[in-house]
C-alpha cells in the first residue's frame, strides 16, 4: 500500500511538472507526462493503464516534441524566411534550449534574423521574418499546452 501511494504521488508530479513544462521551454512537458503514465502503468501491470494507452501518449509526445521544434521554422516560413531564415529558427531552436528560459524563446528568434541578416535582408524584413519565427513558436507552446492537457485526460480517463 506504501509503494502503490508513493506511485500516485511520483506520477502526480511527474503530470503536474508536464503541464509546467509544457509553459517553460526549459522543462520537456510531455515527456515527464508521459513517463509519469510509464512509471504508473508499469507499477500496476498494465492493467488500468494498457500499453494501448501508453502508445497513443507516445505518440502524443512524440508529436509535441516534433511541433515544438518545427513551429518557429514553420513561423519563420509563412512570414517570408527563405532557407537561411528557416535553418536560422532551428539551430536557434536547438541552441537556445540549453541556453534557458531565454534562450529557448529568443534563439529561434535571433538564430532567423542573424541569417537572414547576413544573406543581405533588410532590417525591415529580418524583423518581420523574427516576428513570424515568435508566432511560431507561441503556435507551438499552445499546441504543446493543449497535447499536454490531452494526454492529461485520457490518463485520468483510463483510471476510471
Amino acid at each position: 500500500m506504501f509503494w502503490h501511494v508513493m506511485i500516485i504521488i511520483l506520477t502526480a508530479l511527474l503530470m503536474f511538472a508536464g503541464l509546467i513544462g509544457s509553459v517553460l521551454p526549459i522543462l520537456p512537458g510531455p515527456p515527464l507526462i508521459f513517463i509519469g503514465a510509464l512509471v504508473y502503468a508499469w507499477h500496476t501491470d498494465f492493467k488500468t493503464i494498457t500499453w494501448e494507452t501508453i502508445a497513443l501518449l507516445l505518440l502524443l509526445t512524440l508529436l509535441s516534441l516534433i511541433l515544438d521544434f518545427f513551429a518557429s521554422v514553420f513561423g519563420a516560413k509563412k512570414y517570408g524566411a527563405s532557407r537561411w531564415g528557416e535553418g536560422g529558427a532551428l539551430v536557434g531552436s536547438a541552441v537556445g534550449i540549453w541556453i534557458g528560459i531565454w534562450g529557448a524563446i529568443l534563439g529561434p528568434f535571433l538564430g532567423a534574423v542573424f541569417l537572414e541578416g547576413i544573406r543581405g535582408r533588410g532590417i525591415r524584413q529580418t524583423l518581420k521574418i523574427g516576428w513570424g519565427t515568435f508566432l511560431g513558436f507561441l503556435i507551438g507552446m499552445l499546441g504543446k499546452i493543449i497535447i499536454a492537457c490531452a494526454m492529461i485526460v485520457i490518463f485520468i480517463f483510463k483510471l476510471f
